[in-house]
């Protein structure tokens, strides 16, 4: 490969995952351009996880020239969580305001942080979520941000994991966000196919309620 690659895994919390990761990556062919390094390193490391995807990092969004970033995911999303809002503000504050103001806005889980780094990427804060008469406590971290084009994060706590991507861009006046992303619910939680359904409609009001928070919050910003 003509430039060396930082691979950012996904969910984060999977060492076992990410370790493979490292090693397949290990063993691309050196003669390899890098769009044929990506795709040999995808189909390898699909041997081993069949619904694993490598994505590159969006050019405009390289902070260095000399480092590749391949974000490396363990399951293709199911986009259970697929929804786009339109703010009317640019799209610099409305990513801002998305990543740096999240504890604002996020009115479906309480957070409190715990590490807040300048860029977003690597941030970490404590999760309560209360939904259904059950209160679920975890951590929500920022995986990946390109400013100010996207962001990735995840969430987990007592079986319960998110993790969804959201992309910016401009339209109009304004700026589209749209977040793409998928949960797992733990065994036990919900033991009915009625509950398990109820269940995913509350996470999607939550949602509902968390993205008409943030367009409120980009509106009253300066």
């Amino acid at each position: 490969m003509p430039l060396p690659v930082r691979l950012v895994c996904s969910p984060s919390t999977d060492a076992a995952f990410a370790r493979d990761a490292a090693a397949v990556a290990a063993r691309i062919p050196a003669d390899l351009e890098l769009d044929e390094a990506r795709a040999w390193f995808e189909t390898a490391l699909q041997a081993a996880y069949p619904t694993a995807v490598v994505r590159e990092q969006d050019e405009l969004a390289r902070t260095d020239e000399l480092v590749i970033v391949w974000y490396v995911t363990k399951r293709n999303l199911r986009s259970r969580i697929d929804t786009s809002i339109l703010v009317p503000v640019p799209l610099e504050l409305a990513w801002s305001t998305y990543v740096h103001r999240v504890c604002e806005w996020q009115i479906a889980v309480q957070l409190t942080p715990i590490t807040v780094t300048p860029d977003g990427a690597g941030s970490e804060y404590e999760a309560c979520y209360s939904f259904l008469g059950r209160t679920i406590r975890g951590r929500f971290r920022v995986l990946t941000t390109d400013p100010p084009s996207s962001v990735a994060c995840e969430a987990e706590g007592m079986g319960l994991s998110v993790w969804y991507t959201t992309r910016f861009s401009a339209e109009g006046d304004g700026t589209r966000v749209h977040v793409v992303g998928d949960y797992d619910l733990p065994d036990g939680l919900v033991p009915r196919i009625a509950d398990r359904l109820g269940l995913e409609r509350a996470i999607s009001h939550d949602i509902d309620r968390a993205n008409a928070s943030y367009r409120e919050l980009c509106i009253r910003s300066p």
